[in-house]
């Protein structure tokens, strides 16, 4: 029931910050916190415009990302959504569904359901000309489908689709992105006939190195995190622990500004990564470090047990491996299997297995390491990635394993769905 803006001055005022708020964005939390309060005060004060929407998603994203309230800011984000129904704004709408989809639904709904969410915003931001937001909503699906466990291999493809796309529309950042993106998706897959960087043509980008010094000359701070969050699953997923780790800090010491699916997958990776490194190094840091991604995890939880229950279980796990609380390793070693089961991460179920597998081995109980590292094997074939099945510590496991857990399959045909 609240007035329109009918001050043309104010309304122009509200389209400019509509159309600067990204750019901010990517430069200063700060700024966005400044903005968002601009908006907002024009809005209560002298009535609504479509462009009041994102100045409510500005704000609901500031409370989440710089005061760490989850709960407020997606309220702040849904009433951004009834601005834009009340409107009726389809040139606004795709930009501001976008931003909600990917810095605000990940904290409260399942991951899974944001995917097919981005492939019909990226549909509708084309339909309207805006090609920027189309491209942010192709990365959008990228990423989320990487940490959804969705096939490898259909990533991959749509990441080869999205990098000639972006070349066509001469889109040069999202385009280096998008490369380094489908360079660790082939890793990982086990491919590597195909050059994901051939798509640029003009030659001076052909490698994670090429890419960074791009990031770096240009001052494209978040690309670079994006490049070390890259090297930092690559690392990790295939054993290189100390290269894992030193992605991570650097990754840490860019810009404060990310993604929020980047910031979860860098803060689970970079706390298992220092467990380890913990077991091999005696080393108090490591310990910190680790038990700070399950801090975060924990207060994360409270919002989305399915997004975050199964990470958080096995951060647990492999603390207390780490202090030989062994019998509570193992318990939690269990529920995150079964939790990423339920929830549909079957890489992440890959993943549980294949450290409680390592669990078992050095606490000697060999049938058991075996077990688990086949059912791992499983996991990852059903995720395509082909690349992880050449790793030492599969060579032994040639026959699959139904169920380490009475009742328990592989992957997420019995997984409950979101809701």
């Amino acid at each position: 029931n609240s007035p329109e803006l009918t001050d043309t001055k104010k309304l122009w005022s509200l389209k400019l910050m509509d159309h600067i708020f990204p750019y901010l964005h990517m430069m200063s939390s700060n700024l966005l916190i400044l903005i968002s309060a601009r908006m907002l005060k024009i809005s209560f004060q002298h009535g609504f415009a479509p462009e009041s929407a994102s100045g409510f998603f500005c704000y609901s994203y500031s409370l989440i990302s710089t005061f760490n309230d989850i709960e407020e800011g997606y309220r702040w984000a849904k009433l951004a959504l009834v601005v834009l129904e009340r409107f009726n704004a389809p040139s606004l709408s795709p930009k501001v569904k976008i931003c909600i989809t990917m810095f605000v639904s990940i904290w409260k709904e399942p991951v899974q359901s944001s995917v097919v969410d981005f492939l019909r915003l990226h549909q509708e931001a084309l339909l309207v000309g805006d090609i920027d937001f189309a491209a942010v909503s192709s990365k959008g699906y990228i990423h989320h489908g990487f940490i959804s466990g969705s096939s490898l291999a259909t990533i991959e493809r749509e990441c080869a689709a999205i990098s000639l796309e972006m070349m066509q529309s001469n889109q040069l950042h999202s385009l280096v992105w998008c490369m380094n993106h489908h360079a660790m998706i082939m890793a990982l897959n086990g491919k590597q006939g195909r050059d994901p960087f051939a798509v640029y043509k003009n030659g001076s980008i052909n490698n994670y190195h090429d890419a960074l010094a791009y990031a770096e000359t240009t001052g494209r701070r978040r690309l670079m995190r994006a490049i070390y969050s890259n090297r930092l699953v690559e690392a990790f997923f295939f054993g290189r622990y100390s290269e894992a780790m030193d992605m991570a800090e650097k990754y840490r010491n860019e810009s404060e500004i990310s993604m929020p699916i980047e910031h979860v997958l860098n803060s689970f990776l970079e706390g298992l990564t220092a467990f380890h490194l913990a077991r091999s190094e005696s080393c108090s840091r490591w310990m910190e470090l680790g038990e700070n991604s399950i801090h975060s995890f924990r207060s994360w939880a409270v919002h989305s047990s399915w997004n975050f229950d199964n990470k958080l279980f096995l951060l647990e796990a492999e603390s207390y491996f780490c202090h030989g609380q062994y019998d509570k390793a193992e318990e939690k070693y269990q529920s995150a299997i079964e939790s990423s089961r339920l929830h549909r991460f079957v890489h992440e179920e890959g993943l549980a297995c294949e450290l409680f597998g390592s669990f078992c081995k050095t606490r000697g109980k060999s049938s058991k390491h075996i077990e688990l590292m086949a059912r791992a094997r499983d996991c990852y074939k059903k995720w395509e990635a082909y690349g992880l099945l050449e790793k030492d510590c599969f060579k032994n496991c040639d026959t699959s394993c139904d169920s380490i857990i009475p009742g328990l399959s592989i992957g997420n045909e019995k997984g409950d769905s979101p809701p």
